[in-house]
């Protein structure tokens, strides 16, 4: 099968994290599975936390999701912990969709009563991941989200070529998330996944799950690629928010807006 994921930052100067992003897909992706790389057009990572530039990126997001499907892959996730724009993503193509934010919190659900998230230093990352936390319906479950002390500027350069330091800073604060009662750990960033993914770090404590959102969210997709194209399983729901938009009205619309 060939999948798209779409990273929500330019190829240009993402070089080091796409490597290591690679290593980690190509550990756990089926052998079969092809993977088609598709970029954004932000160039900085810190624009991410603000509101407006999230925006309209998200929207960009949308529209690679939108021209990967009508290239013919099979199915597309967003390479981003905030899940941008794949709610509406679903409602243009007749592909699989996955959110790895979404995909990982229920899953990590279903390994743990309850559980405890572990995110970037930016305080408004932390916000976005409580929010959707309580938008997929789990904040009873979850203990709380603790940040990493390392502030973004460093963990997302240094960080990509030796991430020990990053990967100690996890380990510190998911121990605050266990003392709280959690059962197993999300990470909450796209970035800091693929370091612990690329360091091992897979449990803590001697049995307690670390979930990784980017494998997370590409197993996710293989699965329901088969249940679409096995299964016979609608991509998803089309009823409610997620009916499905006309072809033709999609490009009206794209259209009117310059897009």
């Amino acid at each position: 099968m060939r999948l798209a994921v779409v990273h929500i930052n330019a190829e240009r100067g993402s070089e080091p994290y796409t490597e290591m992003v690679t290593e980690v897909f190509n550990r756990v992706k089926r052998p079969e599975t092809e993977i088609v790389h598709r970029w954004a057009r932000l160039r900085r990572a810190s624009d991410t936390v603000f509101g407006y530039p999230y925006l309209l990126n998200a929207v960009d997001v949308i529209h690679n999701i939108l021209d990967a499907g009508r290239s013919g892959v099979d199915g597309a996730m967003v390479a981003c912990s905030g899940d941008p724009g794949i709610t509406e993503a679903r409602t243009l193509v007749d592909i699989p969709v996955v959110g790895p934010w979404e995909a990982t919190l229920h899953l990590a659900s279903s390994y743990a009563y309850r559980f405890g998230v572990v995110t970037v230093e930016d305080r408004a990352w932390a916000e976005t991941c409580h929010s959707l936390i309580a938008r997929n319906g789990l904040l009873d479950r979850c203990v709380g989200v603790e940040r990493i002390e390392t502030p973004s500027a460093k963990a997302f350069t240094e960080g990509f070529g030796n991430p020990d330091f990053v990967v100690e800073d996890i380990r510190r604060q998911a121990g605050k998330l266990v003392d709280r009662g959690a059962g197993a750990i999300v990470i909450g960033s796209a970035g800091l996944s693929t370091m612990a993914a690329a360091a091992g770090l897979h449990s803590i404590d001697g049995g307690i799950p670390v979930f990784e959102t980017l494998s997370v969210g590409l197993k996710t997709l293989e699965l329901r690629v088969e249940l679409t194209q096995k299964g016979g399983l609608p991509p998803t729901s089309r009823t409610g928010y997620t009916q499905r938009l006309a072809e033709a009205d999609t490009d009206r619309v794209r259209a009117l807006f310059g897009l």
